[in-house]
């Protein structure tokens, strides 16, 4: 079973995990959200498969409510999944 983890991005520090959701789409519209809130850089989506230990993958991620082309790192090459800008 897969189940999805929406985490917070913000300025030097990734959150823990905000929501568990049981499927992408419910994530990816959280997450969408959760990136316009003050204060967040962005907000990632994990892939994470129950009792897999180590089993998960990074899906999503979404900046001022628009997601990004490659998860974990904005198209704009200035959020990193550490929260950091370069």
């Amino acid at each position: 079973m897969e189940i999805y983890a929406v985490h917070a991005v913000r300025h030097n520090e990734v959150r823990p995990t905000e929501l568990v959701c049981s499927n992408l789409a419910d994530a990816e519209v959280n997450a969408a959200a959760l990136s316009q809130d003050p204060g967040v850089l962005a907000a990632a989506v994990t892939r994470f498969t129950m009792d897999a230990p180590g089993a998960r993958s990074g899906v999503a991620l979404y900046v001022a409510g628009r997601r990004q082309a490659v998860p974990y790192v904005s198209d704009d090459r200035r959020i990193n999944s550490s929260g950091c800008q370069t």
